[in-house]
């Protein structure tokens, strides 16, 4: 079994030590509410210019997946702030 390394901050993860495997989906979701700006628009002419775009690009717009390893430590530093938001100024820091 080889070492890992931590994705976060490149520790080397050493065989039988603990570590965490962090997946994260992103996709595309439906309200059921389809927004039409351009009446006049031609569904086959729309249909042809999206088949000129690079399949992969088309696919990163409904669905994408990241997978990382993270040391324990960087898994409570993730997990503490998964969004990375700003923090809280009147919350104490630990």
């Amino acid at each position: 079994m080889s070492s890992q390394i931590c994705s976060r901050c490149n520790r080397t993860i050493n065989p039988g030590d603990l570590f965490y495997r962090l997946t994260i989906k992103v996709f595309a979701d439906f309200d059921g509410v389809i927004k039409i700006k351009n009446r006049n628009i031609d569904i086959e002419q729309e249909f042809e210019k999206a088949k000129a775009y690079p399949e992969e690009l088309l696919e990163e717009e409904v669905y994408k997946e990241f997978d990382f390893t993270l040391c324990p430590r960087c898994k409570e530093i993730y997990c503490a702030n998964p969004l990375y938001l700003p923090l809280d100024q009147s919350r104490e820091i630990i």
